[in-house]
């Protein structure tokens, strides 16, 4: 049966979610834009419809759902008017930064019987995958059956955060928390469970004039964050972040009493495995992983596409998920 998803927000993920959607499968697209010349150019280059607005998606009764590609100060307005019109969504991350609006959108979806979707990406890493495979259990009693008891953690997202303004405008919500922490944050509450200790070790602006397509730009949002949290279950991890860094890097390494995990989503960095003893997975030593390029949209669009069309719940990437970790950032920010 074919389906029927508009796009909201033409800007650099709106090609990554219609990649996504065709490699799920038989699928019309429609994009809109409050800068109509950025959904007409995607529109020609992608070969999908255009809508003038987002109200004619929402209005079109053959649209099944939708995908939220705007900055975060426009989500909770949208994902309401989704709800309202009876339309599935995935909407980027972050959910939202107000607490209280995050939990009355929860409120609304479970009475629905919609899909909410929000795209943390990295969870459809094969690395991250693997990682999550090895710390079974570790959110209950900070033990993995691979590494022993996990003792300390390490997230590092880094990039040069020069492809719109308002990634580093506190006013639509961007910076570097916002845009990058969180990402590493939703990995880490993936792995260990709830924090019971969270302290911003740093936020500065590194770089407060920014040129942004030959303009140049003054930046009031952070550019750069490190901060400290302790898991429930005992995990000391650090997470740094930054909106700096010339070319992108990301990797994560989790160190337990039995040995070591480190992995990225970049085929060039290297995933492996180091085990002081032997378990029932792996022997002693290193065991190295190569990972092909991913396309990892295709995974996140083709789990809420499923979810959307067989009548499923979501397994993960959910929204109580976002508002444990927009708890998690609030206690940061105070």
């Amino acid at each position: 049966m074919r389906s029927k998803v508009g796009i909201i927000g033409c800007g650099r993920q709106a090609p990554k979610h219609i990649c996504g959607l065709r490699a799920w499968g038989d699928v019309d697209i429609v994009v809109t834009d409050q800068a109509l010349e950025r959904a007409e150019a995607l529109s020609h280059s992608a070969h999908v419809q255009i809508a003038k607005n987002p109200q004619e998606l929402f209005a079109d009764s053959e649209i099944t759902a939708i995908s939220i590609c705007t900055p975060p100060a426009s989500h909770v307005e949208l994902i309401n008017a989704a709800i309202s019109a009876g339309k599935h969504f995935l909407c980027e991350k972050p959910l939202s930064t107000d607490l209280q609006e995050s939990r009355d959108l929860l409120a609304r979806l479970s009475t629905s019987g919609l899909v909410g979707m929000v795209g943390y990406i990295y969870r459809f890493s094969p690395a991250f995958t693997l990682a999550a495979s090895i710390l079974d259990g570790v959110r209950e009693s900070g033990r993995s059956r691979v590494l022993g008891k996990i003792s300390n953690a390490l997230f590092r997202l880094g990039g040069p955060g020069s492809h719109d303004v308002w990634q580093h405008r506190r006013e639509s919500q961007g910076g570097a928390i916002n845009e990058m922490l969180v990402h590493m944050l939703d990995l880490a509450l993936w792995y260990f469970g709830s924090v019971q200790s969270a302290e911003l070790l740093c936020s500065d602006i590194i770089q407060p004039d920014r040129l942004i397509d030959g303009v140049t730009v003054e930046a009031d949002a952070e550019d750069f964050v490190m901060a400290r949290f302790v898991s429930q279950s005992g995990v000391h991890f650090v997470i740094e972040a930054d909106l700096t860094t010339p070319i992108f890097v990301q990797y994560a390494e989790i160190h337990g009493k039995n040995g070591s995990f480190m992995g990225s989503i970049q085929s060039e960095m290297p995933t492996f495995i180091n085990c002081l003893s032997a378990s029932s997975d792996f022997n002693v030593g290193r065991t190295d992983f190569q990972f092909e390029p991913q396309n990892l949209f295709a995974g996140q669009m083709g789990l809420f596409m499923d979810c959307v069309v067989n009548n499923k719940p979501l397994p993960y990437c959910s929204l109580r998920e976002s508002i444990e970790l927009l708890e998690t950032i609030q206690r940061l920010r105070k």
